[in-house]
Order: structure tokens, then C-alpha cells, then sequence
């Protein structure tokens, strides 16, 4: 019988990668004076040290899933501008073989598998994929199609749905 359960040696693992990847993440955003915020109630360089020492915090604890739900939220900004820099930087960092992009290409290509979009995110993926691919050389013109088909389904079962009367 095989078990989806990490041992704890994997687990150890996993938590130490995580917290690897959060804290170069985190860093990579220090780093990038282009991303600062800085207003008289906020300031991002204050708040993403806060960030590393609540990482700590989760990874002292063992709290794997939140890392990786961080890990997500975080780079997601890189995975919507494909970031590629940003990939090759945890690489060189961490020197982890992670390839951010690698989900989001999934989900992706689960959606065009399906043939339909049945959420706003995956609206929202499929979106920005026609975006990148428009920006891509060389254009992938029936990719493009077959995207653009999803999206306006979609947008068509969505306002039937607006235009429903209610009861």
C-alpha cells in the first residue's frame, strides 16, 4: 500500500525547499527597487522582511502547505509577465531545478484538453497566455484561435447567465 503522505525525511525536504524559495522570492522583491512601495502607511520593504520572519515562523512549525500556498502567491506576478529572469534568479539562488512556469503551462494545456473554461481564473489563465503568445515570435496563430474560441464561450456563458432573471 502506498501512501501520498510524506515521511518525515521528505517532509523536512520539501519544508526546506519552500522556505528556500519564499525567502529568495522575498529577497528578489527587496532587491527590485522597480517593485518598492513606500507610502506613509506602507512600506514593501518593511513588510516582505515581516514576510521572511513569519517564513521562518511556518517552516519552524512544519507548516509545508503554507509555504507552497506562499510560494504560489508570491511568484505568481512572474508567472503573469513570464518573468524568465526571475526564474533563472532562484535557480542561482537556491540552486533548486524549479521551473515556475511549469504549473501555469498545465493548467493551460488542462483547459484547452477540457475545451472549455468553466472559472474566472482559468479565464484569467488562458487570458494571459493569448497576451504572451500575441508577444511571442513566432506567433502561434492557431493556438491563438483555439484560446480566443475558449475565452469568448466563456464570456458568452457568463453573460446568459447575468441576463438570467431572478426568482
Amino acid at each position: 500500500m502506498t501512501s501520498n503522505k510524506l515521511n518525515n525525511d521528505e517532509k523536512q525536504e520539501e519544508l526546506t525547499k519552500y522556505r528556500e524559495l519564499v525567502l529568495a522570492t522575498l529577497d528578489y522583491y527587496i532587491d527590485n527597487k522597480e517593485m518598492h512601495i513606500k507610502t506613509v502607511d506602507f512600506d514593501s520593504a518593511q513588510h516582505y522582511q515581516s514576510l521572511k520572519i513569519q517564513t521562518e515562523e511556518h517552516y519552524q512549525k512544519g507548516r509545508l502547505t503554507r509555504l507552497k500556498q506562499w510560494f504560489r502567491d508570491l511568484t505568481e506576478m512572474q508567472v503573469e509577465t513570464v518573468d524568465l529572469k526571475f526564474n533563472l534568479y532562484l535557480k542561482e539562488k537556491t540552486k533548486f531545478d524549479i521551473d515556475i512556469f511549469k504549473s501555469y503551462f498545465q493548467r493551460v494545456d488542462k483547459i484547452i484538453q477540457k475545451g472549455k473554461i468553466t472559472t474566472d481564473n482559468q479565464f484569467y489563465d488562458i487570458n494571459i497566455m493569448v497576451d504572451q503568445l500575441c508577444q511571442t515570435e513566432p506567433i502561434d496563430n492557431s493556438k491563438i484561435q483555439i484560446l480566443n474560441k475558449l475565452l469568448g464561450e466563456y464570456e458568452q456563458r457568463k453573460s446568459r447567465q447575468s441576463k438570467k432573471p431572478t426568482a
